[in-house]
């Protein structure tokens, strides 16, 4: 890969080879893809070419000259708001439109680059575990590639994401108990038959490389920076890796400045907004009690809390806030971006909307001067039986 270092321990700093692991080989700890930017930098008049996310493919983890597994993922509308936040209708409101990607999730961007980067490395099966969107994404991408692919679900996971991951030919497996008991199962079969492990925590530095191309849509849609960013998070890959894009247009002298992330939970499920609001270095793995509707985001974090640290330091980082939403703030702002702007998004997703109130509310921007971009992660017709029920 001409323009990649190797897999950067983002805890003992050691630089681990190219290849097919999922944990620091010096001391077990978490990736992330080390690009040689001054050689990209040195090579490139132009960062961008082609289209959708692989027109950013000089700073994706895969060789130039291969062809990408590709469903047209990407360029997704950036929506300009004004009518509904009622407390401030003066807001600078855009949302982030990911629901219309091809399997209608953001999980597109990642699992594109994932699959692509399996064909490199030429193996025989990909494995993951989901709570939806990763599956659902995983066994398209998955059948576009002509390679097997084994999904490790939760009991409760939405049928209509169940019948979709099927209906791609995937393998299914249903686990009792949450998404930390289908990572656990996922992660043993993996490691056993050497299959290529999708699973979209931390666990594949390469697979979340794909979602810092929303950063780089943002950019280009926005014309800049916008001051704020919220995503809901259940692990938080996508906020970590979109600010990782901006910190790479930074050191590309596009940017001046970065903006501030906002992790948005459910609040029967928030491990990282409970750090966060006790101000603690590190997360703890959450204890679930209840269920959530946001099942999306419902990660307990069982058996890798350090998956939330490393998306607590990004917040704290880029100065940017944890927020939790309550069930009923998520079932109303559901209904509402419905029926105010024609957008049907999931409980995951409608998160990254609740929270906007909330952030207002702690006067942690100018109205007048300061923008907020919302990411609208799934679509609402993966998930119909919180609608009815």
């Amino acid at each position: 890969m001409r323009y990649i270092r190797g897999l950067r321990c983002i805890n003992c700093n050691h630089l681990n080879e190219v290849s097919i692991i999922y944990k620091c080989e010096n001391c077990s700890g978490i990736l992330n893809v080390e690009y040689n930017y001054e050689k990209i930098k040195k090579d490139s008049k132009k960062i961008l070419t082609n289209k959708g996310i692989w027109k950013f493919k000089k700073l994706l983890p895969v060789r130039q000259n291969i062809k990408p597994v590709t469903l047209g993922e990407g360029e997704t509308p950036l929506l300009e708001i004004d009518k509904i936040i009622s407390k401030n209708s003066k807001i600078n409101l855009f949302f982030k439109v990911e629901s219309i990607n091809p399997t209608l999730s953001f999980k597109d961007r990642s699992l594109s680059v994932a699959l692509t980067v399996s064909k490199q490395f030429q193996v025989d099966k990909v494995i993951t575990a989901s709570t939806g969107n990763t599956g659902v994404a995983a066994a398209a991408y998955a059948a576009r590639a002509s390679m097997p692919c084994t999904i490790f679900i939760p009991k409760d996971t939405p049928k209509e994401k169940l019948k979709m991951m099927k209906l791609y030919g995937a393998d299914t497996s249903l686990v009792d108990g949450n998404f930390s008991d289908a990572y656990q199962k996922a992660n043993q079969i993996a490691m056993k038959n050497n299959w290529f492990n999708l699973t979209s925590t931390f666990l594949n530095p390469y697979a979340i490389e794909g979602n810092k191309t929303l950063a780089y849509e943002l950019y280009e849609q926005y014309g800049g920076v916008p001051d704020w960013i919220i995503i809901p998070v259940g692990a938080g890959p996508l906020l970590v890796s979109c600010y990782k894009g901006f910190k790479e247009l930074k050191y590309f002298g596009l940017i001046n400045n970065l903006p501030k992330m906002v992790g948005v939970q459910a609040e029967k499920c928030s491990p990282i907004v409970e750090a966060f609001n006790l101000k603690t270095k590190n997360v703890s793995s959450w204890k679930m009690k209840e269920k959530t509707i946001a099942s999306g985001i419902a990660d307990p974090l069982e058996l890798y809390p350090e998956d939330g640290t490393r998306t607590l330091d990004t917040i704290y980082e880029s100065g940017g806030e944890a927020i939790s939403v309550t069930e009923n703030q998520i079932k109303y702002y559901q209904k509402l971006l419905a029926e105010a702007q024609g957008l049907f998004v999931e409980p995951s997703s409608v998160t990254a909307v609740a929270a906007i109130d909330i952030l207002t509310e702690r006067n942690k921007f100018d109205y007048s001067k300061q923008s907020i971009v919302s990411v609208l992660t799934g679509h609402g017709i993966k998930d119909l039986d919180v609608l009815f029920d």
